[in-house]
Parts: structure tokens; C-alpha cells; sequence
């Protein structure tokens, strides 16, 4: 203005915005889990057909739909405690 230029400080490379540091941490942390949750799924998926019998196939779709062990049993009308040993059961044949 008067002849004499002002210069600032030039930035050291990195965000002073606490709240934009916390959503780039979040992100971070969230694509981690994603990651995770897709490596998983792709192992219950590759072993789906190692599950053999009807009420044991049905417990397994109705769990990955997202059913709770008690409207599972509501709807097959059958115990929680006899879903839980189907359940039980469908892991011993996906880990064989």
C-alpha cells in the first residue's frame, strides 16, 4: 500500500482445523472397518455351500437378512435355544 509489502508466514503443509483434522480421522477409521467387514463377508460368503440341510440353509439366510435368533424362531416356529444350536451348528460345518 505504502510501498512496504506485508508477507504472512507460509503454511507448514497440514490443516489447523481441529474439526476438519477429526472428519479425516473419522473417514480414515470408517474405511478401515469397511475394509474389515468386506474381507468377512467375502469369507461367509465363499463358504455358504459347505452348509448342508434345509433348517440349517434357512437359519443362515435369515441371519445374514438380519433377523434376531428370536423371529427366526418365531417364524420357524421352533426354541431360541434350538436356533442357537442350528446356528452353532452352521459354523462347525462352514469352519470344516
Amino acid at each position: 500500500m505504502y510501498g512496504i509489502e506485508a508477507t504472512l508466514p507460509k503454511a507448514s503443509g497440514g490443516t489447523s482445523d481441529p474439526v476438519y483434522s477429526e472428519v479425516q480421522r473419522r473417514v480414515y477409521s470408517l474405511n478401515y472397518r469397511i475394509k474389515e467387514y468386506e474381507q468377512k463377508i467375502s469369507e461367509v460368503q465363499m463358504r455358504i455351500p459347505l452348509v448342508h440341510g434345509d433348517r440349517e440353509i434357512e437359519v443362515l439366510h435369515r441371519l445374514l437378512n438380519g433377523n434376531s435368533m428370536r423371529a427366526i424362531g418365531k417364524h420357524m416356529k421352533l426354541s431360541s435355544t434350538t436356533i442357537f444350536r442350528v446356528r452353532n451348528n452352521i459354523l462347525f460345518q462352514m469352519i470344516k
